[in-house]
């Protein structure tokens, strides 16, 4: 086994270093050189020293001093955590982090290197990474009392207050003389509503801490938020007798309800309106009783005596938000997320204000961070879910297949995760059904039946459930794996439910199309058509069958709808460009020249679309641009002769016959029996008789 033996020799302090502190400093140093050679891994013997050196803001020579240790054996793990911790002590986190990662991943344990990890996990509100490195120092460290303190500070925060409870009592156990302890176990009991539980922990706080004013202004806020008026203002009246800026006014709260304290508590603050948990606390008695500009007025000035209070933010944003000042709420939300204090709650609210107004970028990035902290969100991986699968059918339609199948996979993970925490929501089956169903996985009907148990009146999960069967076959036959009567008594029944319901419909057209009943099908998607002005698939298809049927404007009449529904639909563009260039070219070519131009935007590598596109250059007599795009096309396609053959006709127009020759001749030479390899030889022999 490899040992590592340092700080006689590596860590040894110069003694022109030392002459340049002062006297005190210096006889620390020296003591600390003796020890360091008796002792050198004693890890809480170079705290102290680190520790020693902040307080005297002689920092530059712990860290002058262990940067060189660092240089000379960066494997040891005394010398990784040691550096790291002076770095922490010097506000140098961003350094720090890494140093503290490298040194858990050791062979040698190190439990203060974990605990530094879990307080750097907990101040970034990333609790789960957190109670991952606590329960490593309970392991390494049985004896320690401070990770059950803030392993329980922890459980607070995500909610977990029976953990919470768990982990201050024991903290207590291990050290009853911790005022800090009884009043962390005094909130626990104060937020699970036992009142008197809370009160007995924070009179034993007391006799160990009797002038601490802002721990008992905490429980009036516990209280006050609990809409236990009395014990809010007793916590309220004892904050105040302990503190100097109060303690002549506190008895004025003596045996008043809570509307006579809040009057009493206005003219205290008219006159000393310097303490942000007061201003706080006044701001909820207003809000409790409808004043919501006096409580509006009040979380002002508490925002200003405190500006890293994100709670304050955040009932400022509520309250901005019941007035529908939506611009001013999200603002206070946004900037007490960027606090280190912010809590679960805020994140929720926060998430919920971005998904009402619709921004989804937002929204993905505050629900990453709600999930960072509790996992256990199953509406925030259900909105999760939605997010992705209607981002996978973005990248799909531009072509992106790799992006679309990492974002379905994501998708159907959030689902799945939605539907495990809250397996008895419907809504959550019925996604996680939709995600499977795209999949062509059979258990995808498994969650729709689930759907319909759950329920029973809605439409949605029959349609859906009678579509996948009839989409769903085996066998190199194809054949069908449920009967047409079945897929028809789900979606008769999902039409009865909901005569109104597009989808239903929707789901009906396809499944008449399927049966070769053309003219059922198109009545149905004339009826969504109608239903869901916005939904660009009915006109897809009636533009189809119009197209089927030789009804060439009609069809691109539907077309063109659709795009103007869905503009971003790069095969309503690709089929209306086709349609106008090959049914009606001289008066809408300039229209499929457009539609070509912004599905080029989106797929910018279809070799359809460039090829089409360069057509549209060269009847506008853009030659030169009609080369660059059916070169485009080529690169993309190599061998399609159409390409060739319309590229030809190009250098053939600008006079150039020895290219348009080459071009015809590789026409024949791919498709030589091809409606193009056939003209490109008549072309070919006309071009060699004008030689």
């Amino acid at each position: 086994m490899k040992k590592f033996l340092i700080f006689s020799s590596i860590l040894l302090i110069p003694s022109v270093v030392v002459l340049a502190q002062v006297l005190t400093f210096d006889q620390a140093v020296q003591r600390y050189r003796i020890r360091v050679q008796k002792d050198p891994k004693n890890i809480e013997m170079h705290q102290k020293m680190v520790d020693y050196a902040a307080k005297t803001n002689q920092m530059k020579v712990p860290l002058s001093i262990y940067q060189a240790a660092y240089k000379k054996q960066p494997k040891n793990p005394i010398v990784i955590y040691v550096l790291a911790y002076a770095y922490l002590a010097n506000n140098q986190e961003d350094k720090a982090f890494p140093l503290l990662q490298q040194c858990v991943m050791t062979k040698v344990d190190i439990w203060q290197a974990h605990l530094q990890l879990a307080r750097y996990f907990k101040s970034h509100g990333e609790f789960a990474k957190a109670i991952v490195h606590y329960e490593n120092v309970r392991d390494l460290h049985a004896k320690s009392i401070v990770y059950r303190f803030e392993m329980g500070q922890v459980y607070r925060e995500l909610g977990a207050l029976d953990a919470a409870e768990g982990a201050f009592v024991q903290a207590i156990d291990h050290d009853k003389f911790s005022a800090q302890a009884y009043y962390e176990l005094g909130q626990v009991y104060a937020l699970q509503k036992m009142a008197d539980r809370a009160i007995e922990q924070y009179r034993k706080g007391k006799k160990l801490d009797p002038d601490n004013p802002v721990v008992r202004y905490q429980l009036a806020h516990i209280f006050i938020d609990n809409d236990d008026g009395r014990n809010a203002i007793l916590a309220l009246r004892s904050g105040m007798s302990v503190d100097t800026q109060y303690s002549q006014v506190a008895n004025r709260l003596k045996n008043v309800s809570s509307l006579q304290a809040l009057s009493i508590l206005k003219q205290i603050l008219r006159v000393k309106p310097n303490n942000a948990h007061l201003q706080y606390f006044v701001a909820k008695l207003c809000n409790k009783i409808g004043e919501i500009e006096q409580a509006v007025f009040h979380l002002k000035r508490a925002k200003i005596l405190d500006p890293m209070d994100a709670s304050v933010r955040f009932l400022l944003g509520q309250l901005y938000e019941e007035q529908s000042q939506t611009q001013m709420a999200t603002a206070e939300f946004e900037e007490a997320t960027a606090l280190d204090n912010v809590q679960l709650e805020l994140l929720l609210k926060l998430a919920e204000t971005y998904q009402r107004q619709n921004n989804q970028e937002e929204f993905t990035k505050i629900a990453d961070q709600i999930l960072e902290i509790d996992a256990n969100q199953p509406e925030i991986h259900y909105q999760l879910s939605l997010y992705y699968d209607y981002q996978f059918q973005q990248k799909r339609r531009e072509g992106l297949i790799e992006e679309s199948e990492a974002l379905s996979k994501k998708a159907v993970e959030h689902a799945d995760r939605a539907v495990k925490l809250a397996p008895d929501v419907a809504r959550y089956n019925l996604i996680l059904g939709q995600q499977y169903d795209r999949q062509g996985m059979l258990k995808a009907i498994r969650f729709y039946e689930k759907a319909i148990q759950l329920d029973p009146q809605n439409a949605e999960p029959y349609y859906r459930r009678g579509l996948f069967m009839s989409n769903f076959t085996f066998g190199a036959a194809k054949v069908l794996l449920y009967e047409p009567e079945l897929v028809m008594e789900d979606l008769t029944r999902a039409v009865q439910l909901d005569p109104d319901s597009a989808g239903a419909h929707y789901a009906l057209g396809v499944v008449f199309d399927r049966m070769g009943n053309v003219q059922q099908a198109m009545l149905e998607f004339n009826k969504v058509a109608k239903l869901d002005p916005a939904d660009p698939r009915p006109h897809l298809y009636l533009g189809e069958k119009y197209a089927n049927n030789s009804q060439f404007q009609l069809a691109i009449s539907s077309f063109a709808t659709a795009i103007k529904i869905d503009p971003s639909n790069v095969e309503a563009l690709k089929d209306y460009a086709f349609l106008c260039l090959s049914h009606d070219q001289d008066r809408l070519w300039r229209n499929a020249n457009r539609a070509l131009e912004s599905a080029i935007k989106i797929r910018a590598n279809d070799a359809e679309i460039l090829m089409n596109y360069a057509y549209t250059l060269y009847l506008n007599d853009e030659f030169q641009r009609a080369v660059e795009y059916y070169q485009r096309s080529l690169e993309v396609r190599p061998n399609w002769e159409k390409t060739y053959y319309n590229l030809a006709l190009v250098y053939e127009r600008t006079g150039q016959r020895g290219l348009a020759f080459q071009a015809y001749e590789k026409v024949i030479n791919i498709a030589p029996r091809s409606r193009q390899g056939i003209k490109a030889l008549e072309k070919m022999k006309k071009l060699k008789g004008t030689n």
